[in-house]
């Protein structure tokens, strides 16, 4: 009985999101509208280090099988924000030790997949140094061109928690582009309490040669994305950011049983729903899906 209503209850919810979509609209000439999409948290690197054994091909993955469907279907570009070290029992697992058997896959989806460095792990850590901060950045993206390749580093990042004071960027190179809160008036990175307001009220700024943009949207358990995207687009946005968390799409269900777990895959059938309803929308009205590069 229980199952049978948590999984009536995720596709009334999912019946809601669709519903919600805006219908397409005819496109006014002349303009352009692009999109940022991204995922945060992203460990499923450490399954593929764990248990690389398990796949002949990267898009034997859940995620990526995932992904790349809707870069099929909608012709998505995402950029994947990853940690240097993933927890694994008593230890860590670092992204350097990725196999390399996948080389070839990454390669080939270069054209839609960037991967960039979040954090050294994903506990916050306020007092790293600026040496311990560089050194994770710098082993992130040496592991990135060598299992999959120096052009799929990402130089548009969003940092954990927005954490990234003076000291700690003047240690990074390559950055283009920071990604800032997308919740309330919180404060992001380096950005003054003035800086802070502009960007939180969509306007990109210039600091140090890099740009600040806020982040607009997130899809996490959030039925009513769609409608969220129309009110931008109807505000005359013409370039959105939007994200998802990787756990809430592809939650990790092991050690979880009866209650718990369903409840957990009711929601990721929800999380899923609304972050493909979400580009389905973008494709739609026009948005094509940038990197945010070329600066």
């Amino acid at each position: 009985m229980r199952n049978n209503l948590l999984i009536l209850i995720a596709l009334l919810l999912t019946g809601a999101l669709c519903a919600c979509r805006a219908p397409r609209h005819v496109e006014e000439a002349g303009r352009n509208r692009v999109v940022h999409l991204s995922l945060d948290d992203v460990d499923f690197f450490a399954d593929l280090i764990r248990n690389r054994q398990d796949y002949d091909s990267l898009f034997q993955h859940p995620l990526m099988a995932f992904l790349k469907d809707l870069h099929r279907k909608y012709g998505i570009k995402i950029t994947l924000y990853a940690f240097e070290r993933y927890p694994d029992g008593q230890g860590e697992l670092r992204i350097d030790r990725m196999p390399l058997k996948f080389r070839d896959d990454f390669r080939k989806s270069a054209d839609w997949l960037r991967i960039g460095f979040h954090s050294p792990r994903a506990e916050f850590d306020s007092l790293v140094t600026v040496a311990d901060f560089k050194k994770s950045y710098d082993n992130v993206n040496s592991a990135i061109a060598q299992f999959a390749d120096s052009s799929m580093i990402a130089s548009t990042l969003r940092l954990h928690y927005y954490f990234g004071p003076d000291s700690l960027l003047n240690a990074l190179t390559g950055v283009k582009t920071l990604l800032c809160w997308d919740t309330g008036t919180a404060q992001s990175y380096n950005l003054s309490p003035a800086e802070t307001l502009t960007v939180n009220n969509g306007k990109e700024i210039r600091k140090n040669n890099i740009a600040y943009r806020r982040t607009d949207r997130r899809t996490d358990d959030n039925i009513y994305i769609v409608n969220d995207l129309t009110e931008l687009k109807e505000a005359g946005a013409d370039t959105l950011v939007i994200f998802a968390h990787q756990r809430k799409i592809l939650p990790d269900s092991r050690g979880k049983t009866g209650i718990a777990k369903l409840k957990m895959q009711a929601w990721q059938h929800i999380n899923r729903s609304a972050f493909q309803e979400t580009i389905k929308w973008l494709n739609e009205n026009g948005y094509e899906f940038s990197f945010l590069e070329e600066r």
